[in-house]
């Protein structure tokens, strides 16, 4: 029985681009003989381990030995050289197939010929190595918005006077976190961090009031 497995990440990816992900796998594994319902799809980030990805997991409870699994490319299949190396052994112990297709390699029910052996290897690594310099683009360019005064991560929906406005409900007028979430239309979460927030600056004003009046008594 002829298998395709395909996977896009949903870390990095909009639903269209995703969708338009899968419509090229399919188009790629169709074109090479397999069967629309043979396909098993997981929206998953790559980093995942193979244990998070059912479609993934549901395909390898399935195929049996002398069946082959076709995968558009690498690393569409495992998320690093190590994790990929032990997913192929693992097939090759069930006598079961696998081709990437990408990278021309088919790995019959038989195993790795000493040149497929090396192939695979060599492309394993590239398609880590290529995964490792996109995480460092990402960083540098992490680092180089907050240089930039960037603020990342996403907006808050409060500003400082709401703020205000909500520690004095709380405080003052004994509003509950029900009450604060229906006036202010904020997740019960966010309230609770900064009404908690605004305790633990009150408590620091304390404590320092204190160490400040029993310095002055020593003095006195």
């Amino acid at each position: 029985m002829l298998y395709g497995y395909a996977r896009v990440s949903t870390a990095f990816e909009s639903t269209k681009d995703r969708n338009q992900t899968f419509e090229r796998q399919e188009m790629i594994l169709k074109q090479n003989g397999v069967k629309l319902e043979n396909i098993f799809q997981d929206r998953i980030t790559g980093s995942s381990s193979t244990d998070d990805r059912a479609e993934y997991n549901k395909l390898m409870s399935i195929v049996m030995p002398g069946d082959m699994i076709y995968v558009s490319e690498m690393s569409r299949f495992s998320r690093s050289l190590q994790d990929l190396i032990a997913s192929v052994n693992n097939l090759m112990e069930r006598q079961i197939g696998i081709k990437f297709i990408k990278e021309g390699l088919e790995i019959g029910t038989n195993g790795l010929s000493p040149m497929n052996k090396f192939m695979f290897q060599v492309f394993g690594a590239f398609n880590e190595f290529e995964r490792c310099l996109i995480a460092e683009r990402v960083s540098q360019g992490m680092q180089a918005s907050k240089m930039r005064g960037t603020i990342l991560g996403r907006p808050k929906k409060y500003d400082a006077e709401m703020e205000k406005a909500i520690i004095n409900d709380y405080v003052n007028e004994g509003f509950t976190y029900d009450e604060l979430k229906e006036k202010y239309n904020l997740s019960r979460v966010t309230l609770i961090n900064i009404c908690k927030s605004h305790s633990k600056e009150k408590n620091k004003r304390i404590i320092a009031l204190k160490r400040a009046s029993k310095v002055k008594t020593q003095f006195d």
